[in-house]
Parts: structure tokens; sequence; C-alpha cells
């Protein structure tokens, strides 16, 4: 092909405006996005909200810079890291810069470093505090699951609850327990739990994993995962790598197993060590009832034969007592005839007495009687004559007499009113 100088000299180049050109650049350089690894420096949070950071190495530098809610674990200075991101010119500041992703902890140095910086902020925050740990169901119906259905882990789990005990409904949520999604695998799991799980009765919620690096477990490692753990409305047991392992989601459970089948036994009783703890139960119960059934023997003839010692006690002084009470009750009875024949004789006597006394009486009543007839003026009258009053008083004399006054005048058959009219002597 040949070149035309000519025809090169007539290309029409663009003219951008320094905003348009940025906005250009930006659609350029941002079509793809990135992987850069270094080691972070100049690590800043502003308004609680953005993070700013550099990548170096050796004498080279690139900003970045992203929200704090997409990091999944604590970051400082000097750690080796491997950022996911998208190429940026500030629009203001014309600062060339990466708007980061995701960030992956490169080095078991700089995991362990960031597993003790989130761990030492939640603790703070609480997520970890015992008083706040719940008690798991001792016989739960349903359990939710939340592990990779091919894993080994799941398989154990399983495996265990089975030969544990039967009957009981699993609801698993299946989810990446590795990789670039596996934060959001699962914190999606405990949303949905948290939403369905208690209208489908879950009375506990099983997180399980089998072991590996520090590298493996960076999901269970992640503030986002820990956090879900922390709040969920179900009971959580989480089971996550080998004895030796600790992550940050086994210290926000409320239960923490060493295993995934240590996480099934605490889980589910066994039904043949719960049927060995009911025979035993009973037999102890068998024993303690026996001993107690003696005891109560030897207590109850102990105070049968106090009660009888007492009672007999009792009945001999009551005989006693009714002997001498039978005694003084005939000397009483004696005492009461004799009292009894005084008491007739006395009477016949003072019967005669006032026989007498009343004959005497009604003699000297006669008596008086005649006597008072005798001298009684209502008896004179009978015989003609009247009683002559003046205002209530017996006219006497003519003496107390005017004309005028008024006299009542009583005879033996009624009373008369009358007005003097002329007196003599």
């Amino acid at each position: 092909m040949l070149f035309d100088e000519e025809e090169h000299h007539k290309e029409i180049k663009p003219i951008f405006s320094v905003s348009e050109f940025i906005e250009y650049v930006n659609l350029v350089i941002g079509k793809k996005s990135v992987v850069v690894e270094g080691e972070i420096t100049s690590f800043t949070v502003s308004q609680g909200k953005w993070v700013f950071f550099d990548l170096k190495e050796k004498d080279a530098r690139v900003s970045c810079f992203t929200l704090v809610y997409s990091l999944d674990m604590q970051l400082e200075d000097g750690m080796q890291v491997r950022v996911h991101g998208t190429p940026r010119v500030h629009q203001k500041s014309g600062r060339f810069s990466i708007y980061v992703d995701r960030v992956e902890l490169q080095g078991v140095g700089n995991l362990k470093r960031a597993f003790e910086l989130t761990k030492a902020k939640l603790e703070k925050e609480g997520i970890f505090a015992l008083e706040r740990k719940r008690t798991l169901s001792r016989f739960p119906q349903k359990i939710g699951m939340i592990a990779s259905r091919e894993s080994a882990a799941y398989s154990d789990f399983m495996r265990i609850l089975n030969s544990r005990f039967g009957g009981v409904e699993i609801y698993l949520l299946h989810v990446r327990v590795q990789g670039e999604q596996a934060i959001k695998d699962i914190t999606n799991a405990f949303d949905w739990f948290n939403e369905y799980g208690p209208k489908y009765g879950i009375e506990t919620l099983a997180l399980i994993r089998g072991g590996g690096s520090l590298e493996d477990l960076h999901a269970f490692n992640s503030e986002g995962v820990a956090r879900a753990v922390f709040g969920s409305r179900i009971p959580v047991v989480c089971g996550v790598g080998h004895e030796r392992d600790e992550t940050l989601a086994d210290y926000a459970a409320d239960v923490r197993a060493a295993t995934p089948t240590h996480a099934a036994s605490l889980i589910i009783p066994d039904r043949r060590e719960l049927l060995d703890t009911i025979i035993n139960g009973v037999s102890s119960i068998d024993r303690s009832l026996e001993h107690l059934l003696e005891w109560h023997r030897h207590q109850l003839e102990r105070r049968f034969s106090v009660i009888s010692n007492a009672v007999m006690h009792h009945v001999k002084t009551f005989h006693s007592s009714l002997r001498s009470l039978t005694q003084h009750l005939h000397v009483f009875t004696q005492h009461i005839q004799s009292t009894r024949e005084s008491v007739g004789r006395s009477s016949e006597r003072l019967t005669m007495c006032v026989d007498t006394y009343i004959k005497t009486q009604k003699d000297h009543l006669s008596f008086l009687e005649r006597h008072l007839d005798a001298y009684n003026p209502l008896a004179i009258v009978k015989r003609g004559y009247s009683i002559v009053k003046k205002q209530g008083s017996v006219v006497k004399s003519i003496q107390n007499l005017k004309k005028g006054d008024s006299l009542d005048i009583t005879l033996s058959d009624g009373d008369i009113a009358a007005t003097v009219s002329n007196t003599t002597s």
C-alpha cells in the first residue's frame, strides 16, 4: 500500500475541549478493567466513605481510590496487594488513578495482618461479644445450610447428621466458598435466610467449609461475611476449616465448631447417646426413688413410734383424769341430790310462809278499805250530799264566796257548773 503524503495532510483531526478530552480518555482506557500489583502507601480514609492510597514499585507509583464498603479487609501501608479496577482521569485535577473494585492481599503475612486489623475493628464494635451469643435448639426439626454442595465438607456434614438422628429437614443454599464471588454468595445466602428462614421454621443455621490455606479461607475472614453472621436472625453454627483454623466468621457465630463434622454433632444429638442417656437417667431415677422411699419409710417408722408413744402417754393420762373426774362427778351428784332435797324442804316452808303472809295482807287490806270508805267524801255524796269547789279547791265556808264567783258542784252522778248570785249567813 502506497502512502500518499498529500492525502495524509488532508486528514481532519478532532479538536477537544479539556472536559471532552478527559471524557474521551476515560472512555478509551476504561473499556477494560486492569489488575495491578504493588505495595500500599499513603493509605487514608476520607469522611468515613472514600479510601485513597498509592501502589508503588521501586520508583513507579499509581494512585488508587475506592469506597469503604468495597473493601473486604482492613488495609494499611506496606501491604502487598493486587487491585482490580478501572483506569480513570479525574475531571478537575487531571490526575490519573485506578478506581478499585476489589483488592486481593498477596502473601500470608499480609493476610494475617489484615485478619488482625479487621478482627480488632469488629471486636471493638461488639461483633464477637459473648453475652450476645444465643443457645441452639436442643432438637431442631429444620436446619439451614450455607455450603457448597460439591464439597467434601457438605458430604461429611450430611453423613454425620444422618447417622446421628433422622427426620430432620435440611434447607441448603449452594454457594461458592472460595474465589472472587464467594463473599457475595455467602452474604446473599444470609439475606435469604433472614427473610425466609423464620417463615419456614428454620431453627439453626450452619455455615460449612472444609480446610484450606489462609488465601482459601479469605471469604470467611472478610468483614462482610462476619457482619452477615452477626446479623443473622437464626442462631449460627460455624464449621469452617480444620480444628487449628480460626476465621472471623467463627468469632461472630453463636457457636464455633472445630470442623464441619463437629458442627453436625453440635447441632443434632446422637440417637444412641441420647438413648443411653435416657436409660441411664431412668436407672438413676429408679435408684434415687428407692433411696428416697427407704429414707421416707425410716422417717415414717420413727415418727410413728414417737406419735404412738405420745398417744399412749396421753391415753393413760386421759384414763387417770377420767377416773378422777368420775369420782368428782359422783360427789357432785350426791351434793346436787342433797341440795335438791334441801331446796324442796325450803320451798315448802317458803310457800307456807308466803301463803300466810298473803292472807294476813288481804285481811289488813279489807280492813283499810272499810275504814277508807267510812271517810270517803264520795260515799257521803251518795247519801244526798254534794261537794262545792271554787277554782279546784273545796269551799268550806260562805266567807270564801262572793257574788259572781264560778263554782263546780260534784253530785253522786255528775258535776254542775254554777255562779253565786247572793250569799246569806
